[in-house]
């Protein structure tokens, strides 16, 4: 007998794997911390939201922006460890993330 929650986890990750659309990486000046920003996507009832993922040491992935509703990404670095993200300054050094 199948169960109906079997069912149900699997469309859930089918559905998540298609709503996040790569749209930009950023890498700092001295090429030491890469950023990778995505589209988000949850269907004809939310809005698209972007999402900015640190990728660190190892397999070590840390989300330091999100945005709701957005759809675009502008990133500019001040410094080694500070960016603006649509018009937003974090400092990576601090380890806060932005989120709207």
């Amino acid at each position: 007998m199948h169960s109906p929650f079997r069912h149900f986890f699997l469309l859930g990750v089918a559905v998540n794997t298609f709503a996040r659309e790569p749209i930009e990486t950023a890498q700092s000046p001295d090429s030491k911390i890469i950023i990778d920003f995505y589209t988000l996507n949850g269907g004809a009832a939310t809005s698209i939201s972007v999402e900015g993922i640190v990728n660190g040491p190892l397999w070590f992935k840390k989300r330091i922006y999100y945005e709701d509703p957005m759809h675009k990404v502008d990133v500019e670095w001040i410094s080694i460890h500070i960016i603006t993200i649509n018009d937003h300054t974090l400092n990576l050094d601090k380890g806060e993330p932005f989120s709207d």
